[in-house]
């Protein structure tokens, strides 16, 4: 996986590359773990380069998870012909199954920065407006069904989004803690039913 689009290898811009470069560092070390210099090793460049663009760790890191939301929002832009379709594409990109390790192991550091963050007001606001554009976009798509009548139209939007966004947090948590892949298959296949049987109008 590469955060900016690009990979190191493909000639980015530099600070593509130092994204690139915190992704791989991140999934290596941990969020906590994670040093200027574990970045510096995974970067083709040199150190001082990091320091020339972001004063410290906590900086850097800041704008690189700044960056993830922004990606965030355009890969849970989703205007496909089918809500009902669109709705699970939002909970793959949200929590895929199956998950391969870069991806488990990517998904425990959003969980310790999770947990950092009622220490952190910058890395807390950013945790909240993950958590706006994750719901968001599962309202969006409700409404869309709820307008063309594949939905319940008595369903509210913001509330089942927050029910599916609670869900797959849940779910992350558990699974990506524990390595409990079956776990994560199970409350999804649960959670499909769940909209199955009480969003779509049959």
């Amino acid at each position: 996986m590469t955060v900016s689009g690009t990979s190191v290898g493909g000639d980015p811009d530099v600070q593509s590359a130092i994204r690139d470069a915190t992704y791989r560092a991140l999934c290596r070390h941990g969020y906590h773990e994670t040093t200027i210099q574990h970045i510096a090793d995974e970067f083709e460049k040199s150190k001082s380069l990091l320091y020339y663009h972001y004063e410290d760790k906590h900086e850097l890191l800041t704008d690189f998870l700044r960056h993830l939301l922004d990606e965030l929002a355009e890969r849970l832009t989703v205007e496909g012909a089918d809500p009902y379709d669109d709705l699970l594409t939002l909970v793959n990109r949200i929590v895929p199954f199956p998950m391969d390790d870069d991806e488990a192991q990517f998904r425990r550091v959003l969980l310790e920065i999770r947990a950092a963050a009622p220490h952190d007001e910058s890395h807390c606001e950013l945790v909240r407006r993950s958590d706006t554009i994750i719901r968001s976009a599962f309202a969006d798509v409700i409404r869309r069904g709820v307008a063309t009548g594949q939905f319940d139209p008595e369903a509210d939007p913001d509330e089942v989004a927050e029910f599916i966004h609670t869900t797959l947090l849940g779910t992350m948590i558990r699974g990506v803690s524990l390595d409990d892949q079956e776990a994560v298959a199970r409350t999804r296949e649960t959670l499909v039913t769940y909209l199955d049987r009480c969003l779509l109008v049959e």
